[in-house]
């Protein structure tokens, strides 16, 4: 998250047959953004894809690729504020190719996005915005895909009671459903 010759982070290779850790990227901030957070995802192209919290051309974070096989990176999206930022989670491959994360700020409320980005493409949609009180504010962490097809995921805030909630998000539709709020 910090380390690395510029501070910014990195991503390495662990091979554990010979215990060696191999930097492969130097975050670097503005070209590969900094601070990577979140799992990363190996998706159908092989590819692995992750973010950073900060960095890019706007200092909101990054989504990016990387080819292991070719020791290639590519900043894939810049995070502007309006598509979204800050984000701290992993993505997720859903059922229908496209991948989906969520950045705890920045869409039309600042509440946070949950976006769709297409490997095929290299296009990054904002698929709506959180709400505050009527169905969340600023989510955290990984969505998850269920056997029924929808993602789901959290906030850390926000709802009626302001204590986060518990969402169901239809990628075919593009709704939102509460299922849960918490409350302090």
């Amino acid at each position: 998250y910090n380390n690395g010759p510029i501070g910014g982070g990195v991503l390495y290779q662990f091979d554990p047959l010979t215990n060696i850790i191999t930097t492969k990227v130097s975050f670097d901030g503005t070209n590969k953004g900094s601070q990577p957070s979140g799992k990363l995802l190996q998706a159908t192209d092989g590819k692995l894809y992750g973010m950073t919290k900060y960095g890019g051309v706007n200092n909101k974070g990054v989504l990016f690729q990387y080819d292991a096989a070719t020791n290639i990176f590519t900043k894939m999206v810049d995070f502007n504020g309006g598509n979204g930022a800050l984000p701290v989670g992993g993505l997720i491959q859903a059922s229908d190719g496209k991948i989906y994360g969520l950045t705890p700020e920045g869409g039309l409320f600042t509440y946070g996005v949950l976006f769709q980005y297409d490997i095929t493409t290299n296009t990054l949609v904002k698929k709506l915005d959180f709400r505050g009180a009527l169905d969340g504010s600023f989510p955290y962490g990984d969505l998850i895909q269920a056997n029924n097809g929808k993602l789901y995921g959290l906030t850390s805030s926000g709802g009626i009671n302001n204590g986060g909630v518990l969402f169901q998000y239809n990628t075919i539709n593009d709704s939102l459903l509460k299922k849960y709020e918490f409350a302090y």
